[in-house]
């Protein structure tokens, strides 16, 4: 985080390039976040754009002492949040697909034994995923924000509006859920 501070005082001290940096280290993730919300990698992707403007806009409103990530993050909740809300048909939880569609890489690795451990990790992920997307959207995105995004409760409970207790308890539900519906899946594939 100590980076991040250095490339936001770089930004306002003028230089563009510590923005563009900070743009390039949260923007993947910040995508995935808005896109468990609105389900549509293109507008998430709209999105992601709107809060890295805001945040260019209005460098005043960001406050010493908070996490950079955890900032936008919040932004794209409330943006994802207010899109949702104009557009009510569409539903808060996206599918791992639908997240990973048109970001995928391709994997150029010569080895056999990479390329099998490579696919195995994918599968798995999506695996994760998709059970993920199967829990109620509160459980999906405090283990999104947690567990893929890396934020800490306490900024888990910031972006999500409920205090740091809640967000562990939530957690601690949302983690049973998900072993409970992995287990159910491997027993219906098995």
């Amino acid at each position: 985080m100590e980076q991040d501070e250095q490339d936001y005082d770089a930004f306002l001290d003028g230089d563009q390039s510590g923005f563009e940096r900070l743009v390039l280290r949260y923007k993947d993730g910040l995508i995935q976040f808005i896109n468990r919300y609105v389900r549509d990698l293109y507008q998430s992707e709209d999105l992601a754009q709107d809060v890295f403007v805001e945040v260019l806009l209005h460098p005043e409103r960001f406050r010493e002492g908070t996490s950079f990530k955890t900032y936008i993050y919040t932004i794209g909740h409330h943006r994802a949040v207010d899109y949702i809300r104009k557009n009510t048909r569409l539903t808060y939880v996206g599918t791992y697909e639908e997240t990973r569609e048109g970001g995928q890489s391709e994997v150029l690795v010569q080895e056999e034994a990479l390329l099998e451990e490579k696919v195995i990790e994918e599968e798995e992920k999506k695996i994760l995923y998709h059970a993920i997307a199967k829990l109620k959207a509160e459980y999906g995105n405090a283990l999104y924000l947690i567990d893929i995004a890396g934020l800490s409760y306490a900024d888990t409970a910031k972006v999500l509006k409920k205090s740091e207790g809640q967000v562990k308890i939530l957690i601690h539900r949302a983690r049973k859920k998900l072993k409970q519906k992995l287990e159910e899946e491997g027993n219906a594939a098995g």
